[in-house]
């Protein structure tokens, strides 16, 4: 997986929209058996946590469903102990899960569903009693999914899609094309799937720093249905990025085990067994048949025993007395019951470890995550194995998957920056290719050939090629890993090749057989496929000799050009006649160097390829179509039955507002005792109705007798609105005169004040022009004053005459509009005052500056007159300059302007 570059440096997480006018938020979901968390990436916000309808931050993986009647999280848990056929828990579990399969058997036994085989390919179905459609266990998943993403809406008030999501990572091909078709039916665009330790791993490397050597760190996840152990180092490295070096993070989930018997659900499995066994003890005889065969007391049993184990993770004891007898349970007596546990806890450890040559002296700390590992008596058996000071609890164990995945998605949008965090997320079984060699032996048979193509944990998203050579068209046979050695789920026909060797000058092959090269991955989901197929074909390249000989003469060329420039230029700094040097010496143009060639060239042919899975439970196009339908159909319904409550619920609210309405104060001055009268008569026929038909499935009949009641209760409604507002609407009326009065001395006075400046003479154009806009809105206002007044003045005399209970002769409207048509002219008005009054203020300041000005000049001119004073004795120096005093004296008199110049100088 690749990231864009960080900003954030070691912060832990940094999020910047590149398209901020673009919404394109993109979520994480960590969809878990027992419950499920969503996280958001959002442009311009840190990543958060979606909250559910209860305000947590997790939401129960729980669907109660029934006759299209549809629940999720609490609600269904809720309602599990009455109807326990119709509740389903724990999906995930069973997830891509044969019916024959013992985990499903074993799923049977702990909930009382109605489950049954899908004749067609061997999977699950339930029967939730809607009519002609079994729900598979996608169908349950991908309701789920589709809660989420409806969560978030509610949440964000926008649609969101794009989701990474995490799964276990013990998942084979049939359990990930399980999920995948689970998204496609759930609305979700999928940008990918990612192993639930690496989401974890990923999380823990969001706020830290690496150096270049890796370090190793084993992550336990225990869930409610298995328990994963993966092994994943970390380490920093120095790439070039568009040329520029920077430091990424590499995450590298190395390998993992698990376990899917060791869970936090088989724990509470456990303590069911105890609390019924202990309650057959003590009550077995008091009651006619076992409670075993009791789904409702089953269910309240698992519920108690689910209650119990979370307390007993951070207490010691606690007493159940919920069905109906009364019993302490220790933690002493739950770890006696999850005993055997440990040793499965251990194995998987140590398998983890072999299964990637590790030693745990490796392991530089062992880091918890999910809610099982809050059980202390596995803690106590991780510390045994590992020691303590290498337990480490630094993330949050319930949030990290979702953190990461949600990490993860942020950094395959274009529309975040994060930091620089690349992920090698890997596939835990091996697969292996089978075909016939084209080599023949004595009797003129191939060799069959084994190829392990994806060694177990091989890289998940990256292409990979197989390759053979032979001439013929062939099959390839793939074989996946499985409990018991290798099983075949897929083959691959190649043709084409004898087509493509035909196009082919055969004297130009170095090798007759060419390369087969057959290109595959694991893609997104984590599922096999075939990206094509290509013959190779190594040649001899025909034109080879004629590219060395161009080559040579090219060559030649160059040095012929290089030598006529030079001898240009040596005539050119003997000549005197340039013209002549420049007809005599041309220089030869150059052409293009020949483009490179080799000896041996290769060239690729596309062929056909046909790749076709033997055991899928891949859903077929119209079963997908029909699913989707079936939830389509559930959301209507869903709709329909809201609205439906809706109406019924607003009906009955609606009766009982009247039953007290009436007797109001507000609403006996409005009204007269025969309107009081017809409404409460109308509320309690509507009240006898709805006890009548309180099951009415029709949403149109509860509104109906609604509507009935809101003839007779809205125009008293209407009435009590109508005096409640009109006292306000007449002091606002009524305070536009004394606002014009107020706006009208100020002009006056301002004129006034300033009398000079309104001047007939004197009067500024500008001036003019604002008071001939002021007179004509003052012509105005008085006329929609006047106006005012007398609408106010009919209205008093209207009001006097009326009848409260009946509806006014003058809507409130009216107040309204001549508010309306003449307020903006008064606010016109108070805005040609401003202007005015600051047009006035820059005059003033113009003719203070012009007065300050004139003053100054004069000023100046008596400073200077001194100098041109006659009685002044002149010096010997200027008579001796002159040479003549009279004609001196004579020039100063008459040019008096050049004397202040000469003493200014």
């Amino acid at each position: 997986m690749k990231f864009s570059r960080s900003v954030l440096g070691s912060s832990i997480i940094g999020l910047l929209c590149l398209l901020p006018e673009i919404y394109s938020a993109v979520l994480g979901i960590d969809y878990g058996a027992d419950s499920f968390k969503i996280a958001i990436a959002d442009p311009g916000k840190p990543l958060d946590i979606v909250l559910n309808r209860d305000s947590k931050r997790k939401t129960r993986s729980v669907l109660y469903l029934k006759d299209y009647t549809r629940f999720f999280d609490s609600d269904a848990i809720g309602i599990s102990t009455r109807y326990p056929e119709n509740t389903i828990f724990e999906a995930k579990s069973i997830l891509g899960l044969q019916f024959d399969d013992l985990i499903t058997k074993n799923y049977s036994e702990k909930y009382p569903l109605k489950i049954s085989e899908n004749k067609a390919d061997g999977s699950i179905v339930f029967d939730l009693g809607i009519k002609d459609s079994l729900v598979s266990v996608q169908d349950v998943v991908a309701m789920q999914l589709n809660y989420a993403i409806k969560l978030v809406k509610e949440a964000k008030n926008s649609p969101v899609k794009d989701a990474v999501i995490s799964v276990p990572s013990h998942y084979d091909q049939f359990q990930r094309q399980a999920m995948k078709d689970a998204i496609e039916i759930s609305g979700i665009n999928p940008l990918s799937l990612i192993n639930d330790g690496s989401s974890v791993a990923l999380n823990y490397a969001m706020g830290r720093k690496f150096s270049s050597e890796p370090v190793i760190h084993m992550f336990v996840d225990m869930g409610a249905s298995s328990t994963v152990v993966t092994i994943a180092s970390f380490k920093s490295k120095l790439v070039k990025v568009k040329g520029i070096s920077k430091n990424i993070t590499i995450v590298n989930n190395i390998g993992y085990s698990s376990d899917v018997t060791l869970g936090g659900s088989e724990m509470d499995f456990r303590l069911r067994e105890y609390l019924i066994s202990n309650f057959e003890k003590k009550h077995g005889s008091e009651v006619s048949t076992s409670i075993r065969n009791n789904k409702r007391a089953m269910a309240r049993a698992l519920k108690e025993a689910n209650r119990i184990k979370t307390i007993l993770t951070v207490n010691s004891s606690t007493r159940t007395s919920d069905i109906d007898f009364s019993l302490e349970v220790s933690r002493a007596d739950f770890e006696e019951l999850i005993h055997d546990l440990a040793s499965h806890f251990e194995k998987i450890v140590n398998t983890s470890l072999k299964l990637v040559d590790l030693r745990k002296e490796a392991i530089s700390s062992v880091i918890i995550a999910g809610g099982g590992s809050r059980v202390p008596y596995m803690l106590k058996k991780l510390s045994q194995i590992f020691g303590q000071d290498r337990i480490s609890r630094n993330i949050n164990a319930d949030e990290a998957s979702v953190m990461g995945s949600v990490f993860k998605a942020a950094g395959m949008s274009s529309q975040f920056v994060v930091k620089e965090i690349r992920l090698r997320d890997s596939y835990g079984y091996s697969i292996q290719a089978i075909f016939t060699d084209e080599t023949s032996g004595i009797f003129g048979k191939g060799s069959v050939v084994k190829k392990m193509i994806l060694p177990k944990f091989s890289t998940i998203g990256v292409r990979k090629t197989l390759s053979t050579s032979r001439q013929t068209d062939f099959t390839i046979d793939f074989e996946s890993e499985t409990q018991d050695g290798f099983s075949k789920f897929a083959t691959l026909s190649v043709t084409g090749i004898p087509d493509a060797l035909k196009q082919i000058d055969s004297s130009l092959l170095i090798n007759p057989k060419p390369d087969i090269e057959v290109q595959f991955m694991l893609n997104k989901f984590g599922l096999f496929e075939i990206v094509g197929a290509t013959a190779v074909f190594n040649m001899t390249n025909s034109g080879y000799d004629d590219y060395v000989e161009d080559l040579r003469l090219w060559n030649k060329e160059q040095a012929d050009i290089q030598k006529a420039k030079k001898e240009k230029d040596e005539s050119a700094s003997n000549s005197t006649d340039a013209s002549q040097v420049l007809e005599d010496k041309k220089v030869p143009k150059s052409r293009p160097m020949p483009k490179e060639q080799f000896t041996y060239i290769i060239k690729k042919t596309p062929l056909k390829t046909d790749y076709k899975l033997l055991k899928t439970n891949a859903m077929s196009a119209a079963s997908l179509k029909a699913s989707m339908n079936l939830l389509k159909r559930i959301d209507i319904h869903e709709e329909l039955s809201r609205e439906l409550a809706e109406s019924k619920n607003g009906l009955e609210e609606f009766i009982y507002k009247i039953k007290y309405f009436v007797e109001e104060e507000q609403v006996l001055r409005v009204t007269n005792e025969e309107q009081r009268k017809d409404i409460s008569e109308a509320a309690s026929r509507a009240a006898n109705w709805l006890e009548d038909n309180s099951e009415s499935q029709k949403t149109h009949d509860f509104t109906e007798q609604k509507t009935k009641l809101k003839i007779l209760y809205d125009p008293i409604a209407e009435r009590i609105e109508y005096y409640k507002n009109v006292p306000e609407k007449i002091s606002a009326l009524e305070k536009l005169r004394p606002e014009f009065v107020e706006i009208k001395k100020n002009i006056d006075d301002l004129i006034i004040k300033d009398e000079d400046i309104f001047t007939a003479e004197t009067l500024d154009p500008k001036i003019k022009e604002i008071m001939s806009s002021i007179d004509d809105i003052v012509i105005k206002v008085h006329e929609r004053l006047n106006t005012v007044d007398n609408f106010l003045k009919y209205y008093a005399e209207s009001n006097a005459k009326a009848n409260k209970w009946e509806s006014p002769e003058i809507e409130i409207a009216e107040f309204k509009k001549h508010h309306d048509e003449t307020k903006p002219l008064i606010t016109r008005l108070q805005n040609k005052f401003m202007g005015l009054m600051i047009k006035v203020v820059t005059m003033k300041d113009e003719k203070s500056k012009s007065e300050s000005s004139k003053s100054s000049s004069e000023k100046e001119k008596i400073e200077t007159e001194p100098i041109n004073d006659k009685s002044e004795p002149v010096s010997d120096e200027t008579i001796e300059s002159t040479g003549d005093e009279t004609e001196h004296e004579s020039e100063q008199s008459e040019e008096p302007e050049s004397v202040v110049k000469h003493d200014e100088l």
